[in-house]
Protein backbone atom coordinates (compact mmCIF):
# COMPACT_ATOMS: atom_id res chain seq x y z
CA UNK A 1 0.00 0.00 0.00
CA UNK A 2 1.26 3.31 -0.91
CA UNK A 3 1.99 6.28 1.36
CA UNK A 4 -1.33 8.64 -0.77
CA UNK A 5 -3.25 5.46 -0.13
CA UNK A 6 -2.40 5.49 3.65
CA UNK A 7 -2.68 9.53 3.71
CA UNK A 8 -6.09 9.22 2.30
CA UNK A 9 -7.48 5.96 4.81
CA UNK A 10 -6.35 8.70 7.63
CA UNK A 11 -7.93 11.69 6.54
CA UNK A 12 -11.58 9.71 5.56
CA UNK A 13 -11.19 8.30 9.29
CA UNK A 14 -11.14 11.76 10.54
CA UNK A 15 -13.38 13.64 8.62
CA UNK A 16 -16.42 9.80 9.32
CA UNK A 17 -15.89 10.60 12.91
CA UNK A 18 -16.09 14.08 12.93
CA UNK A 19 -20.08 14.91 12.81
CA UNK A 20 -20.26 18.78 12.07
CA UNK A 21 -17.57 18.22 9.50
CA UNK A 22 -19.96 17.56 6.15
CA UNK A 23 -21.90 18.60 2.71
CA UNK A 24 -25.46 17.93 4.89
CA UNK A 25 -24.23 20.53 7.78
CA UNK A 26 -22.62 22.93 4.92
CA UNK A 27 -26.18 22.92 3.19
CA UNK A 28 -27.56 23.35 6.75
CA UNK A 29 -26.05 26.28 7.57
CA UNK A 30 -26.63 28.12 4.29
CA UNK A 31 -30.44 27.88 5.24
CA UNK A 32 -30.80 28.31 8.82
CA UNK A 33 -28.82 30.16 11.36
CA UNK A 34 -27.12 28.25 13.93
CA UNK A 35 -28.89 26.77 17.72
CA UNK A 36 -27.95 28.38 21.01
CA UNK A 37 -25.19 26.79 21.96
CA UNK A 38 -26.22 27.69 25.53
CA UNK A 39 -29.71 26.39 25.08
CA UNK A 40 -29.54 22.49 24.57
CA UNK A 41 -33.23 22.24 23.38
CA UNK A 42 -32.93 25.21 20.82
CA UNK A 43 -33.93 24.73 17.33
CA UNK A 44 -32.65 25.94 14.36
CA UNK A 45 -34.50 29.20 13.15
CA UNK A 46 -34.54 29.76 9.22
CA UNK A 47 -32.55 33.02 7.94
CA UNK A 48 -34.43 35.81 6.82
CA UNK A 49 -32.98 36.19 3.02
CA UNK A 50 -34.58 32.47 2.57
CA UNK A 51 -37.89 33.99 4.71
CA UNK A 52 -37.89 36.52 2.15
CA UNK A 53 -37.29 34.39 -1.51
CA UNK A 54 -39.93 32.01 0.06
CA UNK A 55 -42.40 34.44 0.64
CA UNK A 56 -41.38 36.23 -3.03
CA UNK A 57 -41.94 32.93 -4.54
CA UNK A 58 -45.54 32.05 -3.12
CA UNK A 59 -46.72 35.65 -3.79
CA UNK A 60 -45.19 35.11 -7.54
CA UNK A 61 -47.47 31.70 -7.63
CA UNK A 62 -50.26 33.35 -6.39
CA UNK A 63 -49.83 35.67 -8.51
CA UNK A 64 -49.69 33.36 -11.91
CA UNK A 65 -52.11 31.65 -10.47
CA UNK A 66 -54.84 34.24 -9.72
CA UNK A 67 -54.33 36.23 -13.12
CA UNK A 68 -54.49 32.91 -15.41
CA UNK A 69 -57.33 31.21 -14.23
CA UNK A 70 -59.82 34.01 -14.01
Amino acid sequence: MSEDEQVRRGCYRVLVSRPDIGSAKIISSWFFEPPNMFDPHSRKKPKREIIIVLIYVLLMTAFAVAFNFR
